[in-house]
C-alpha cells in the first residue's frame, strides 16, 4: 500500500488555480484581490463566499465552510481525500509517486478493500435479483403495498436476499469471492459448533428478505438491513450486518451520503427511527432527512450532524418507544449546541404512514411547526396531567428542569428558563432552584453546575479562575464587556472552534453566548443571574479593572492571535500522531490532511494578523 507525499500534496495545491476550480460550480465576483460569491454548502442571499486566490483557500464567514482546494473537491464532490488529490493532480499534469507502507498497514488496506468489493458486488446482486427474478415477487408487492416504485427502488438500489443458499454459492463463485470474505463482510454467518464439533458452517444472513445496502459520507456499501417479508417469518424485523471493519452502527447515518448536502444547505436535519421512513420522507421532497442504524443515537451521531447543521427535528414515532428515543436524543444533541424540535406525529402514524394516507403536505406542515423539545415536553406532560393545580405544575416543572440542566450554554439556560417559567407560572427563581438540583444528579451529565451551598472560598475561586485564563481571551473579554459593537462582532465572527479548543477562554465563551448587552443595564443582571458565584466574581472583578484602549481593529488583532495559537496546537498535535508507528492507512490519510489543511489556515490568520488598520476586514 502507499500514500502521497506532503511535497507533492504542496505542489498540488500550488498547481490548481482555486479561482477556476470553485468557479465552475459557484458564480464568482471579483472584489479587490479576491472573489466573492454564493456559498455551495448552505443556503445565503447575501454572497458571504469568499475565494483568495493569492491563499490559495476559501472561507465562508456564514456556515465557517473553508479550506484549500483539496478540502473544496471533497466537500463539494464527495470524495475521499486520497481522490481529491489524484484528482487535481491530473488535472495539473502531475505525476503522483507514492511511498510505501509496511506490511501491516498493505494487508489492513487489502482487506478493507476487500471488504468494501464484497459488499458492494452483494449489492448489485441484490437489486438484480429484486427487479429481475421471479423469486423476489414477493418483494416487489410489498414494495408496490408501500407505495415504492421502480424508480425509486433503483435510486435506492433495493434488493432482495434470496432463501436458497446455492444461489449465494452460484453468486461468490462468479464473483470470485470466497466463503471466509463473506463471513468477514458480515454476510455470511457462522453456526456455533456443538459440544461435539458439529457445525461452525457458514450460511447467509438474510433470507427472503428485502434489503438496503447502508453506505458511508462517500456512497460506498458498508453493510445492509434486511427486511422481513411475511407476518411469520422467523427473526427480527430488521436484520443489519454486524460490525466489521469497515462499518461500525454507532458512527453510520442512514441516507447521509445522500442528503448531507441538504442538510448543511438547510442548517436543519430531520432524523427518522428507520429506512423506509427516511427513503419517504426524501422521496417526499424533504431531502434534509437521515436515520438511525436500530441502535441508540449516539454522540458520535451528533457530532457527524453539528458539523453541518445547528438544528435537528426529530420524527419518531408517537408511541411511548418513541417518546422515549426522542428525550435520549435530545440529552445527546443539546449538549453538542444543537437546536432540539420535535415533530408531533398523529397517534399511530409514522412518517411513511402519514405521507401514504395524508400526502406529503401534511408532513411538511408537522415539520414546519414543531415545538422546541421543552415546549413539546410541557404538552405531553399536560395532556396527562390530572389538573392545572400549583402542585401538578410544580410536578412538571421538576421534569422539564432536568431537561433544561443538559444544555451548555448560559444563554440557553437562562432562556429556558425565562420561557419555561411562563409557560408553567411559576418563578424564575424556582426553576433556577430546580435546575441546579437536577444538574447536581449523576444521571444528568450533561449539567456541569456546582452547588450553590459550596463552602469554597469565592473570592479565591474567581482570582483562580481569572489566573487561568489566556491573557489575549482576557484582554478581548474586557474590551467586549463595555463595547457593544465589539460584542456583537465577537458574536458574528464564527470563533466556536477556538473558544471550544483554546484553554484559558472559558469566561470570553461565556460572554460570546450570553445576551448581555452592554447598551442594556437590565441585562447585566440577567447575565450574571446564570452564572455559578466564582464566574460572576471574575466578571465583576474585570468590571472593574480600567477598559484596555481600543476598539474594532484591536479586538480582530486578539481573535487572530487565539485563532493561531488554537491552529497551532492542533497542527503540532497532528504532526506528533504522525510520527507515532503502528498507525492504519486511513489515520494516516486522516492526519496529513489535517496537517496541509490547518497549515493553510494558519497562514491566512497570520496575513490577516498581520494587516494594517484601515485594511478592509470581512
Amino acid at each position: 500500500m502507499s500514500r502521497i507525499p506532503e511535497e507533492t500534496i504542496q505542489q498540488v495545491i500550488a498547481a490548481t488555480d482555486i479561482v477556476a476550480l470553485v468557479g465552475r460550480s459557484v458564480k464568482l465576483r471579483k472584489a479587490g484581490t479576491n472573489y466573492l460569491g454564493l456559498c455551495p454548502f448552505h443556503n445565503e442571499r447575501t454572497p458571504s463566499f469568499n475565494v483568495s486566490p493569492s491563499r490559495g483557500t476559501y472561507h465562508c464567514f456564514g456556515c465557517g465552510a473553508g479550506g484549500t482546494a483539496i478540502r473544496f473537491v471533497m466537500e463539494h464532490d464527495g470524495m475521499s481525500f486520497i481522490e481529491a488529490v489524484k484528482r487535481l493532480a491530473d488535472a495539473a499534469g502531475i505525476r503522483i509517486v507514492e511511498e510505501v507502507w509496511d506490511a501491516n498497514a498493505e494487508a489492513e488496506a487489502k482487506q478493507r478493500a476487500l471488504l468494501l468489493r464484497a459488499n458492494r458486488e452483494a449489492a448489485e446482486w441484490f437489486h438484480l435479483l429484486l427487479m429481475k427474478h421471479q423469486l423476489a415477487a414477493p418483494a416487489r408487492d410489498y414494495l408496490k403495498a408501500r407505495g415504492i416504485n421502480a424508480e425509486m427502488a433503483k435510486r435506492w438500489q433495493m434488493g432482495y436476499s434470496p432463501e436458497h443458499k446455492g444461489l449465494y454459492r452460484e453468486w461468490m463463485t462468479q464473483q470470485k469471492l470466497s466463503e471466509q470474505a463473506l463471513v468477514d463482510a458480515g454476510i455470511f454467518s457462522v453456526a456455533d459448533q456443538d459440544e461435539n464439533g458439529r457445525g461452525g458452517r457458514a450460511y447467509p444472513r438474510w433470507r427472503h428478505r428485502l434489503m438496503f445496502p447502508i453506505r458511508n459520507d462517500n456512497g460506498d456499501v458498508i453493510a445492509f438491513s434486511g427486511r422481513v417479508l411475511e407476518k411469520d417469518q422467523k427473526g427480527g424485523k430488521y436484520v443489519n450486518s454486524p460490525e466489521t471493519p469497515v462499518f461500525t452502527k454507532s458512527r453510520v447515518l442512514f441516507g447521509f451520503d445522500k442528503s448531507k448536502r441538504f442538510v448543511a444547505k438547510s442548517d436543519q436535519a430531520i432524523i427518522c427511527e428507520g429506512q423506509i421512513d427516511m427513503i419517504m420522507v426524501f422521496e417526499a421532497g424533504l431531502q434534509n432527512v437521515v436515520a438511525g442504524q436500530g441502535t441508540a443515537f449516539t454522540e458520535h451521531h451528533a457530532k457527524m450532524l453539528k458539523r453541518v447543521c445547528n438544528e435537528v427535528i426529530l420524527c419518531y414515532d408517537s408511541d411511548n418507544a418513541g417518546r422515549e428515543a426522542t428525550e435520549k436524543a435530545f440529552r445527546i444533541l443539546s449538549p453538542q449546541g444543537i437546536s432540539v424540535r420535535v415533530a408531533a406525529l398523529p397517534q399511530g402514524e409514522d412518517p411513511d404512514s402519514l405521507i401514504r394516507k395524508e400526502g406529503a403536505d401534511a408532513l411538511r406542515t408537522i415539520i414546519t411547526d414543531a415545538p422546541e423539545f421543552l415546549e413539546h415536553q410541557i404538552r405531553h406532560l399536560r395532556a396527562s396531567a390530572k389538573s392545572e393545580s400549583t402542585v401538578e405544575r410544580v410536578r412538571m416543572a421538576e421534569q422539564v428542569a432536568s431537561a433544561i440542566s443538559v444544555f451548555s450554554g448560559v444563554a440557553q439556560r437562562i432562556t429556558a428558563v425565562n420561557k419555561v417559567a411562563k409557560l408553567l407560572e411559576i418563578s424564575e427563581e424556582q426553576l433556577n432552584a430546580m435546575v441546579k438540583r437536577a444538574g447536581n444528579d449523576p444521571k444528568n451529565s450533561g449539567s456541569q453546575q456546582r452547588g450553590s451551598d459550596s463552602s469554597v472560598n469565592v473570592v479565591d475561586d474567581a482570582k483562580k479562575l481569572l489566573a487561568s485564563q489566556n491573557k489575549t481571551a482576557v484582554l478581548l473579554c474586557q474590551m467586549a464587556l463595555s463595547d457593544a459593537e465589539v460584542l456583537h462582532w465577537l458574536r458574528e465572527s464564527g470563533c466556536e472552534d477556538m473558544l471550544r479548543e483554546v484553554p484559558g477562554t472559558e469566561l470570553l465563551s461565556l460572554l460570546a453566548h450570553s445576551r448581555y448587552n452592554p447598551m442594556d443595564e437590565t441585562s447585566q443582571p440577567a447575565f450574571m443571574a446564570g452564572l455559578d458565584r466564582h464566574q460572576e466574581a471574575a466578571f465583576t472583578q474585570l468590571q472593574a479593572h480600567t477598559r484596555p484602549p481600543g476598539g474594532l481593529h484591536e479586538a480582530r488583532q486578539a481573535l487572530y492571535a487565539l485563532e493561531i495559537v488554537r491552529l497551532q496546537s492542533l497542527i503540532q498535535r497532528a504532526q506528533s500522531k504522525l510520527r507515532q508507528p503502528g498507525l492504519t492507512v486511513a489515520q494516516m490519510e486522516q492526519l496529513q490532511q489535517e496537517v496541509v489543511e490547518l497549515s493553510a489556515m494558519r497562514k491566512e490568520c497570520l496575513d490577516r494578523a498581520k494587516a494594517s488598520p484601515d485594511s478592509p476586514h470581512p
